[in-house]
């Protein structure tokens, strides 16, 4: 089974239709306290699953089994250590439901699947290993069955939890990926993945990676954008303020703060000369406001050196 993810639906070949959930957005803390080494696999906690009404039978899903798949798939991906003496870990909530729906001559099976990744202890180990996903993934019925039907909801919820097992392991192997991966994921489809690589660029100070990066300044995606602006002020790129300054809707005033907040982090002449600008030529009151503050900062900011 393929899958690519558009415009935040991951669209997988054949039968089954995987739609990311609003749960699906990462959680990220805004900074990484590192080990020396990756944390360790835990366990894997699979919680009670509801039974699956249909016709006069009760389904059940395998939750062991369901947690055997999450847990191969992880063991597998190699980016857990072996051994870690300080005991950091990668715990793993699995929490499921499934669904008999459509009438008895169109039936189709759905499967709403939640992992959650713990680090503990808290802070020992890189909190990028810390993430919330979600996933309903969907197939057409073609057995009245019992039996048949339960198997096929095995099957559907180890495949939508392996997709996005998946998905996950390759925003973490980003983290030790040569340029030239990285680069690929820049230009990947995948909205989560090209966020990843975004900020592997800032934290890996991956200085050839500029230009991608400029160029998702005006990224479909508005967290892709987001990433982008915070790695090039990551990387005191001032260079890219001109291209800041053209990335977003100018009268729109929740994007023109953030662009104002990073060209006035970034600082030099040319983010002074463009916030001047702003405050005085703008026709929205409000964003020649942020934009005198944001002046104002960077002033105090340079007094202060």
């Amino acid at each position: 089974m393929r899958a690519r993810w558009v415009t935040g639906c991951l669209v997988v070949s054949g039968t089954v239709l995987l739609v990311c959930s609003p749960a699906c957005k990462t959680r990220r803390p805004a900074s990484d306290t590192r080990s020396d080494e990756p944390p360790v696999l835990g366990p894997v906690s699979v919680g009670p699953i509801p039974p699956v009404t249909f016709g006069k039978h009760a389904l059940r899903l395998d939750e062991a089994q369901l947690a055997v798949r999450v847990r191969s798939v992880l063991q597998q991906a190699g980016i857990f250590a072996k051994v870690n003496p300080k005991g950091t870990r990668v715990l793993v909530d699995v929490e499921a439901r499934a669904l008999a729906l459509g009438n008895a001559d169109d039936l189709e099976m759905s499967v709403k699947l939640g992992l959650r990744m713990r680090v503990r202890p808290e802070g020992g180990a890189w909190a990028r290993f810390a993430e919330d996903l979600a996933a309903e993934g969907r197939a057409p019925l073609a057995t009245r069955d019992a039996s048949e039907a339960q198997a096929a909801f095995g099957r559907l919820a180890e495949r939508t939890a392996e997709d996005l097992l998946r998905a996950y392991v390759g925003r973490q192997r980003l983290w030790s990926a040569d340029v030239q991966e990285v680069a690929r994921a820049l230009r990947s489809s995948d909205n989560e993945l090209r966020v990843a690589a975004v900020r592997v660029v800032g934290a890996r100070k991956l200085r050839p990676m500029v230009p991608e990066v400029l160029r998702l300044l005006v990224d479909e995606d508005e967290a892709v954008r987001d990433a982008a602006l915070g790695t090039l002020v990551v990387l005191g790129e001032r260079s890219a303020v001109k291209a800041m300054a053209t990335s977003r809707q100018m009268r729109d005033a929740r994007e023109m703060r953030k662009v104002l907040d990073a060209i006035a982090t970034l600082g030099g002449r040319e983010a002074k000369e463009y916030l001047e600008f702003v405050a005085a030529t703008h026709d929205d009151e409000e964003i020649r406001e942020m934009a005198r503050s944001a002046f104002e900062r960077l002033e105090r900011r340079e007094a202060s050196k």
